[in-house]
């Protein structure tokens, strides 16, 4: 009877040292959650049909006017774009008679794919065919349609980097002439299945 005793006591020792089930875990199993992203803003410059700009380039300074012949809502990735601009230029505290001419328009375009992977499409820049290149002078201005090519199927906007080369004369009548280059970048929304938001 003791040795029976004994062992009841050892059993009953043995259950009390085990953990209450009030004072068991019950964190909850973690769960996995899925966090959606926003759409991307995309700039739209031409949102308002034309745009106007004011650039510098030392002591020159030039206006530009941007808009295109195709409505925006055709500005889909697959076609070709006609940009169309106007510029003109004025020269702060030149001689009277000093001119300025625009000697090019270099015309970089990057577009966006969906997953935010930038595209380098080709160049559509403009070389004047006449020496020392356009007259830009007011009242004079340069007048031109650029075509931007096609891009991609997935791209979503497109960022257009214009660098305008001048060429200024040194003093009125003369042969000798100062370059002076600035550049401006617009940014234009394309027309998919899934356009992002477009802010003005």
């Amino acid at each position: 009877m003791a040795t029976a005793a004994a062992t009841l006591g050892l059993a009953l020792a043995a259950t009390g040292c085990g953990t209450p089930p009030w004072q068991a875990s019950t964190s909850p199993t973690p769960t996995a959650t899925t966090s959606v992203a926003p759409a991307p803003s995309v700039s739209n410059d031409l949102a308002r049909g034309s745009l106007k700009r004011s650039l510098t380039a030392g002591a020159a300074k030039l206006e530009v006017n941007y808009w295109s012949t195709l409505d925006l809502a055709q500005w889909t990735p697959g076609v070709p774009k006609p940009l169309n601009l106007v510029v003109s230029g004025t020269l702060q505290g030149g001689a009277k008679g000093q001119q300025m001419f625009l000697s090019a328009v270099r015309v970089a375009t990057i577009a966006t794919g969906a997953d935010g992977t930038p595209h380098v499409l080709d160049a559509a820049d403009d070389v004047a065919s006449v020496a020392p290149g356009y007259l830009i002078s007011k009242p004079s201005s340069y007048q031109q349609v650029l075509t931007l090519p096609a891009a991609p199927a997935d791209s979503t906007a497109l960022k257009i980097t214009l660098t305008y080369e001048l060429l200024i004369q040194s003093q009125p009548k003369s042969d000798a002439f100062l370059r002076q280059a600035t550049s401006d970048t617009i940014e234009v929304p394309l027309v998919t299945g899934s356009t992002p938001t477009t802010t003005p």
